[in-house]
């Protein structure tokens, strides 16, 4: 079905680290009138779902690709999260090691074009031909990227403004820009070293406001306004931990040594927010281990009888979930075996999530002992879907939005049917923060963001401009909804890899 272009140009504004009460927050106070003129004139939402784990990767490379992480070399994307090891299914057989990619490290995030894959797109990539600009948005693939020779905000912004005004300065083409994605990241870096609180990082907020109102302007002045989207959307929310805690001593003392490589040693590798991703050796360390070997694991820097990985990550602080694959998962079917503890004596609760096919096809069932282990028996609708069938990504999302661990059941075997995802998963629920990374402890930030509850995984979602958008408030979205949104209001479809759906 071909649809009818509504405008000509989007801009997509990608605020890193802003949770959608916050925002919406300052919006009622009077604080931000440029963002609340685009969101009463036109689509908003304030219980947009963002991807789990609620980190900047994956859920930055979502929002632009509206995809999400699973069986990459079928479909979807092929970052996991913002740490993993490149693990495959089947696994390699070189005798190279795998690899560790960390994009806090600067030449990985320039490998983020090939780390997608090759089944799922941009997208610039899936609006055909046009010139396309990345304004510091590093998952750029298919446009131009440039980075201001000042890196603040103001200047980020005035980059997009450039491009309308000389966007022969950017492109072959004296055409503006059909798509431009301006990445802010500025947010991030004041929300974990300063807080979501502190008046620096609501500042800055107050900034991004007025370089919207400027890009306005500009566009106005130039006669494009009429005829191009505004959109606002954040990767993540956050949260305030109530403890830190240096977790590296305690791995020390199991004999656990931290993966290394390019020398061939080390048990484990591991990173941990309030969220704890382990990667452990296998067979070799191209397999993943099985949970026989996990429960039986033989640390090298001990000489020690053997270790259950189990029990001793349950003994970390905070712990409460526990999540792993099945040995018997297939990239088509499987199970997510959960697990909680509300006390380090008891036995876990246990339950499961059943998965089948892929990308907007997929399906989970969410099958639990003895009680129901989310808090999802608080809404009466969510009963309906733990009746023992296959539910969608919209359903779910439907049912749970309102509540933590929102999205949750469709989201955890997206993130585990990706080869390149962790063997064991641990969460706290915002009690402890535990900031290791790599064996070592790397910051005491209280300040942060990965957990599955509502305040770090509900974002804006704004659309306004052009007087040819509707005007909407949506009671729920989810992220991956953007870029099909701004596709059809271009008059494109999406391609076959994108799981959100246009709200329009």
């Amino acid at each position: 079905m071909t649809h009818v272009a509504k405008i000509k140009h989007v801009i997509l504004i990608i605020m890193d680290d802003v949770r959608a009460s916050h925002l919406f927050d300052l919006i009622n106070k009077g604080k931000l009138p440029h963002m609340a003129k685009l969101a009463a004139n036109g689509i908003s939402c304030q219980d947009c779902i963002t991807s789990f784990p609620s980190v900047t990767f994956p859920c930055y490379p979502n929002i632009v690709t509206g995809a999400y992480s699973g069986y990459y070399p079928k479909e979807g994307s092929g970052i996991p999260s913002y740490h993993w090891i490149a693990r495959t299914k089947p696994p390699s057989v070189g005798k190279r090691l795998p690899y560790m990619r960390n994009y806090d490290e600067r030449s990985h995030l320039w490998k983020i074009g090939k780390d997608l894959g090759k089944n799922c797109l941009t997208i610039f990539e899936q609006a055909g031909d046009g010139n396309y600009l990345s304004a510091t948005n590093v998952v750029f693939r298919g446009s131009h990227f440039t980075v201001p020779s000042a890196f603040n905000s103001q200047m980020i912004f005035k980059t997009a403004e450039e491009a309308f005004k000389n966007p022969s300065q950017f492109f072959s083409s004296n055409e503006v820009p059909k798509i431009t994605i301006i990445y802010a990241p500025i947010t991030d870096e004041l929300m974990h070293d300063k807080g979501f609180d502190h008046p620096d990082y609501i500042n800055e907020l107050i900034n991004y406001d007025s370089y919207i109102g400027s890009l306005i302007a500009k566009l106005n002045d130039l006669g494009y306004y009429k005829d191009t989207a505004i959109s606002i959307i954040s990767d993540h929310g956050n949260y305030k931990a109530k403890n830190v805690h240096d977790i590296a001593p305690y791995f020390e003392n199991l004999g656990l040594r931290q993966y290394a490589p390019k020398n061939n040693k080390g048990d484990f590798d591991a990173n941990m927010g309030s969220v704890g991703f382990f990667n452990f050796r296998g067979e070799t360390w191209h397999h993943h281990p099985s949970v026989d070997q996990m429960k039986d694991f033989n640390p090298s820097g001990t000489s020690s009888s053997s270790l259950n990985l189990f029990d001793a990550l349950w003994k970390v602080p905070g712990v409460k979930y526990m999540y792993y694959r099945d040995d018997n998962n297939t990239p088509d079917k499987g199970i997510i075996h959960i697990e909680r503890k509300v006390n380090k004596e008891e036995k876990p609760l246990k339950a499961q999530i059943e998965y089948k096919d892929h990308g907007k096809f997929q399906k989970t069932k969410y099958v639990f002992e003895e009680e129901e282990l989310f808090g999802y028996e608080k809404l009466e609708n969510i009963a309906n879907l733990t009746d023992g069938n296959f539910h969608s990504i919209d359903e779910w999302l439907a049912a749970s939005y309102k509540i933590d661990f929102p999205m949750f059941i469709d989201q955890l075997p997206r993130y585990f049917k990706n080869p390149r995802s962790c063997d064991i998963l641990i969460s706290t629920c915002g009690e402890y923060a535990f900031n290791y990374e790599h064996g070592k402890t790397s910051n005491d930030h209280q300040y942060s963001h990965d957990i599955a509850l509502k305040n770090s995984m509900t974002v804006p979602f704004i659309i306004g401009g052009s007087p040819e958008i509707p005007r909407l408030e949506l009671e729920y979205c989810k992220t991956t909804d953007m870029v099909p949104t701004l596709l059809r209001l271009l008059g494109l479809k999406p391609h076959k890899s994108v799981v959100g759906k246009s709200i329009i």
